[in-house]
């Protein structure tokens, strides 16, 4: 094998080695040390030049909140304040003016005129729901920056809402108290217009723009007749239809004259409300016809004595419990005969 030159060799020939700081090299590198030499700068960790994904996330300082059925039932009467959550029932006063007239006689004394008063009772619906959050839950919670307590107070405040609002449109089983859709004192509902020749077709899936509008007309002159004079079409109404049956109501004719045109050329002041639990119905869906109000009062009104109760905030041993009431009467039908139901329109 021949002989390795030395750097003093290679620099007598010509070549000159500098390396940082002007220290020489002091030797070759063994070829069967290499390896070993390399091993010096190895990873002990798995090779890896990222950071982690969670690091780089961006979230949104935005809470997306879960939708639920809208509720509605305020649109069609207006909610009031009747006593407080210790009161067991609401009675309210009809007043009926009676009396008649004969020809003035000096001694004619057989006519006389009276008022008769009749009491109708409501009764009071007190409910609840509870909130509980423990220390370390809410601990937690503020780490990830979400008011927990809060957020939970926010559910409660939800709930009794959504429940207030079944109870408006379908008062409370076993008590008396009513709802907008199931009033015992509303009168029976009318079906829509056969318009088949020989297979019954009432439902409007199978009518055209005039049809669908001839059978609210059928459902105005309905409210009309029960008026018995006091409801005409310039009298402000409301007309409450689901929402799959209010897109019929864009249903226009080869002239662009949709069904709600026509409506709206008719009746001088018409509110169009969309209730969700009228697609509920099993034995068909039904629209309502209401007149606002009757002789200066409203027709109907959405009665509670509490809107809403927060409790007070109990500590347990690691943990803290609020109870949150709220209290219905339902709704109240003053004027029955001025709310008319046409059933099974789809």
């Amino acid at each position: 094998m021949a002989k390795r030159p030395s750097f003093a060799d290679l620099q007598r020939l010509g070549f000159h080695f500098h390396v940082p700081g002007g220290i020489p090299p002091r030797g070759w590198i063994d070829p069967r040390e290499i390896e070993i030499l390399a091993q010096d700068a190895a990873l002990v960790t798995i090779p890896n030049s990222a950071v982690p994904a969670e690091l780089l996330a961006y979230y949104d300082p935005r809470a997306i909140d879960v939708v639920t059925r809208p509720r509605k039932a305020r649109e069609i009467f207006s909610e009031v304040q009747k006593g407080d959550w210790t009161t067991p029932y609401a009675k309210f006063r009809v007043n009926e003016l009676t009396g008649s007239t004969q020809p003035y006689a000096d001694y004619g004394q057989s006519r006389t005129s009276g008022v008769n008063y009749n009491w109708l009772t409501r009764q009071q619906y007190v409910f609840q729901t509870l909130i509980e959050y423990g220390d370390l839950e809410e601990a937690v919670s503020a780490a990830a920056r979400i008011q927990l307590a809060a957020d939970k107070q926010r559910a409660a405040a939800h709930a009794i809402d959504e429940d207030a609002n079944l109870f408006y449109l379908l008062g409370v089983s076993g008590m008396e108290i009513y709802g907008i859709l199931n009033n015992p004192d509303l009168l029976p509902a009318i079906a829509p217009i056969n318009v088949g020749s020989g297979t019954p077709v009432l439902e409007w899936t199978g009518k055209n723009t005039q049809q669908i509008y001839n059978d609210v007309l059928a459902l105005f002159e309905q409210l009309t007749i029960q008026g018995d004079g006091w409801i005409d079409q310039s009298t402000p109404l409301t007309l409450v239809i689901s929402p799959a049956a209010s897109v019929f109501l864009g249903r226009a004719t080869d002239y662009n004259v949709s069904v709600q045109d026509m409506l709206g050329k008719f009746f001088k002041s018409l509110k169009i409300v969309t209730l969700p639990e009228l697609a509920d119905e099993t034995s068909g869906q039904s629209m309502l016809l209401i007149a606002d109000s009757m002789a200066g009062n409203p027709v109907g009104e959405l009665a509670y004595s509490d809107k809403i109760r927060a409790g007070r905030i109990v500590p347990d041993v690691s943990s803290f419990r609020q109870k949150w009431t709220s209290t219905t009467y339902g709704a109240i039908i003053y004027y029955p005969f001025a709310v008319a139901t046409m059933t099974g329109i789809l």
